[in-house]
């Protein structure tokens, strides 16, 4: 990861335009929104196997299909 650079003393911005910090913010609430979304994808899959709605199988394939399988730390080699 990259340092983050302080302003200069001055109060002058080296490069970033307001265009550009608006795009950094608006990129970042998007972000925050898509990793809400994901959280609640898992916690409904979750309620779902308690109340026993589905089984692993299917919870398996719906994590699939929502293409969040791979944040499973599930099997060998968990490497992240």
């Amino acid at each position: 990861m990259s340092s983050v650079t302080q302003p200069s003393p001055q109060g002058k911005s080296n490069v970033d335009t307001s265009g550009e910090r608006d795009l950094v913010l608006s990129a970042l609430r998007v972000a925050a929104t898509r990793s809400r979304l994901i959280t609640n994808v898992f916690e409904t899959i979750g309620i779902a196997l308690r109340q026993k709605q589905i089984d692993c199988a299917g919870a398996m394939t719906w994590l699939k299909d929502e293409n969040l399988l791979d944040h499973l730390p599930i099997g060998p080699g968990i490497k992240r």
